[in-house]
């Protein structure tokens, strides 16, 4: 292996992903496709299709058993541990932070990318490592090695399972959550970016502990089954917003990406974090809609449409004032066009 990437070499590398119009982009998801990525998160051929699970009232108690002994899974701790690093306060200086950078090529690229695209819209290109880390901001650099880190690996983390898709998903609640923070004038919300990333890791968690009937759940869910929660707690006693709570508890994750895994569906039921959590939620369900990445779960009549989400009155309360959805929506939309493309070129080298 030859030597690390001086900075100006890897800003000769292709920076920015074409941006389609959006009158040409497809935005809206499309199920078929999302059914294929299904089968391929949950490594199944096209035509396999696992054996439902039965009820069990004993489920709960075991399955609860196993996520008290999540310490003794090296996959999540691995991963646990990489996130809780990405949330360090300790401020490195840039010129460690570049050196870390240029050590991974694929990185130096991705730094660059995000720096010059629509998680950011910088006023102009930025040509260098340098000038992107302190764009973008020494935590989230470190917030997008450990994503783009944990994609590389996604496969290995649930036996069987490859959870790609489900990063580019969080990923893209998170872009889509800061762009509504901007949009909404907010104060930046401490951790957004992260508790956003990592808002449905109870879904690996649970994959990790259950394989087997977590591959049924997810599949029986997305061919009509109940929705995906309820399928959960009703095969296995728990659902993934539980079973991701439990996790980030356990290894000692900061309190807004606790309340955001556990009640992004439902930001009114947060005890602290409200507003944080009702932006992720927004955001959650924006990128359902537009298909980007793939959650696992699908969206029903029962999750109403954009503009009566639970999380408005939230965001209304805690915001001080009451937001415009309908306005909010159209901004959105002008923004998942321009965010498509790069997140499909981030799904592309992962």
């Amino acid at each position: 292996m030859g030597p690390p990437p001086s900075a100006a070499a890897a800003a000769s590398a292709p920076v920015v992903a074409p941006v389609m119009p959006a009158a040409e982009t497809r935005l809206e998801a499309d199920h078929a496709e999302l059914t294929q990525t299904l089968l391929a998160t949950v490594g199944l051929p096209a035509a396999g299709v696992p054996v439902p699970i039965e009820a069990d009232p004993g489920r709960r108690e075991r399955t609860l058993a196993k996520l008290e002994n999540l310490r003794q899974i090296p996959a999540l701790q691995s991963l646990a541990s990489g996130f809780l690093k990405a949330t360090s306060r300790d401020e490195a200086s840039l010129d460690e932070i570049v050196a870390v950078v240029q050590k991974d090529p694929a990185l130096c690229v991705r730094v660059l990318r995000m720096a010059n695209s629509a998680f950011v819209s910088p006023a102009q290109r930025i040509e260098d490592i340098m000038a992107a880390v302190q764009m973008l901001g020494v935590r989230r650099v470190r917030t997008l090695a450990t994503a783009l880190f944990t994609m590389r690996d996604s496969h290995s983390v649930a036996a069987g399972f490859d959870w790609k898709h489900l990063w580019i998903h969080g990923l893209a609640t998170a872009a889509v959550a800061e762009e509504l923070e901007q949009r909404l004038g907010l104060p930046a919300q401490p951790g957004l970016h992260l508790a956003a990333l990592m808002h449905d890791v109870g879904k690996i968690v649970l994959s990790t502990t259950e394989p087997e009937a977590y591959r049924a759940v997810l599949v029986e869910s997305w061919q009509g089954g109940p929705r995906l929660e309820a399928l959960e707690e009703a095969r296995l006693g728990v659902g993934h917003g539980e079973a991701g709570e439990i996790f980030a508890r356990l290894n000692g994750l900061p309190g807004e990406i606790i309340a955001a895994i556990a009640h992004h569906a439902r930001p009114e039921q947060a005890e602290a974090h409200q507003l944080l959590v009702a932006l992720v939620s927004v955001a959650n369900f924006t990128c359902k809609t537009y298909g980007l990445g793939f959650s696992g779960a699908r969206l029903d009549e029962a999750d109403g449409d954009f503009e009566t989400l639970p999380a408005w009155p939230v965001i209304a309360r805690h915001g001080g004032g009451r937001a415009d959805p309908a306005r909010l929506e159209q901004q959105l939309r002008a923004f998942v066009a321009q965010l498509k493309p790069e997140l499909q070129s981030l799904t592309e080298a992962a």
